[in-house]
């Protein structure tokens, strides 16, 4: 045999070694281990049980000689497991999501497990089949970020589940996710601290917003802290997407006299942000020199419109890999206590703020 670069092993006759590894068997394993095939499938299932080191040590290395590959569908047949865990989020073209659905999947996959990636796009009726699939027993758990407030529908999915995103009614569900209150109100501080007064939020009444409203909440209550006068018609309700930053734009424009009436916008995400800075600029209005804009996510792309966009990180990475984390420790240990991890926010200033106070 011969073997040459990337350690890809050729018989003298050419045929590929590794195109037999699907065929090798436990059987062979423990042929070549001097050992029986309960004890191979004991060491495989990471079970040894009265397996000594010395005994699994001549299976492992069996394994590695010849190959050997797991076949996780016909070990899930006898386990009832899937192996297959379901990642429920409303917006797979929101990068703030894409990149949660990322850190997941890398912190799942070298567990054993496949992950499959389900956009609801803030829909209760795509979001409901998601659910139907999980009480098939298709999947041994679900990490989900709900559009509804339904917890008990999500308890009685019989399966292990984690909550992305902060819900005070979920008390018995594993929940990660960013601090919103926190996160809104540092935003908030920030225009506060630059001279603004005139503070608009846009956020969204859809999906699980319409129950929550924690960035409306945290709006009312900075407003209340700071003696400013909480007026309605600055608190703008549109999707938290490119079409939801637009028709903000839009909304600002109708205003009769805005700029004595807005000096700020503080957008429910990032997407809504950039979206609207680049509308407005369609009518010559510039972010960070006409009116002040953050927004909350820090995507990649954040950093890279014009003018760059001041904003309150979310960490991402962190929630998905500790969603993951969570979830592996729900599977595994059923009757445990339930767990919240809320990272805080943190703010990044660019240019799109301006300076009210500079020269004062």
């Amino acid at each position: 045999m011969t073997c040459i670069f990337r350690k890809v092993c050729y018989n003298t006759n050419g045929n590929d070694t590794n195109m037999n590894k699907q065929k090798i068997s436990i059987h062979e394993v423990a042929r070549l281990a001097g050992v029986s095939k309960s004890t191979v499938s004991r060491v495989i299932s990471e079970k040894g049980g009265s397996v000594s080191q010395e005994t699994a040590k001549r299976v492992h290395t069996a394994i590695d000689q010849l190959g050997y590959r797991k076949n996780i569908v016909a070990a899930g047949l006898r386990t009832k497991t899937t192996y297959m865990i379901l990642l429920m989020i409303p917006d797979v073209a929101n990068p703030f999501w894409s990149e949660i659905a990322r850190a997941v999947q890398d912190s799942l996959e070298p567990e054993g497990y496949s992950v499959v990636i389900g956009s609801t796009d803030f829909s209760e009726e795509r979001e409901a089949r998601y659910y139907e699939l999980a009480r098939m027993s298709r999947f041994d758990g679900v990490i989900l970020n709900s559009v509804t407030d339904n917890i008990d529908l999500i308890k009685n999915l019989g399966i292990p589940s984690v909550l992305i995103g902060e819900r005070t009614a979920a008390q018995h569900i594993d929940t990660v996710g960013t601090d919103t209150l926190q996160a809104t109100k540092i935003g908030m501080e920030y225009l506060y601290e630059t001279g603004h007064r005139k503070i608009a939020l846009a956020t969204s009444d859809h999906g699980s917003e319409r129950y929550l409203s924690l960035r409306a909440r945290a709006y009312k209550d900075f407003l209340h802290e700071k003696a400013l006068i909480f007026d309605p018609s600055l608190l703008f309700s549109v999707n938290l997407n490119e079409e939801g930053g637009k028709e903000l734009a839009r909304k600002l424009l109708t205003i009769n006299n805005w700029k004595n009436q807005i000096d700020s916008l503080f957008c429910g995400n990032d997407i809504v942000a950039i979206s609207a800075m680049n509308e407005l600029r369609k009518f010559g209005i510039i972010a960070g020199v006409d009116i002040s804009i953050i927004g909350m996510d820090d995507i990649p792309a954040s950093s890279q419109t014009y003018p760059p966009l001041t904003t309150v990180r979310k960490p991402r990475q962190l929630i998905g890999v500790a969603a993951a984390h969570l979830l592996l420790k729900r599977i595994a240990n059923p009757q445990d206590s339930t767990e919240k991890h809320l990272f805080p926010g943190e703010l990044v200033i660019r240019d799109s703020v301006i300076n009210r106070r500079k020269g004062k």
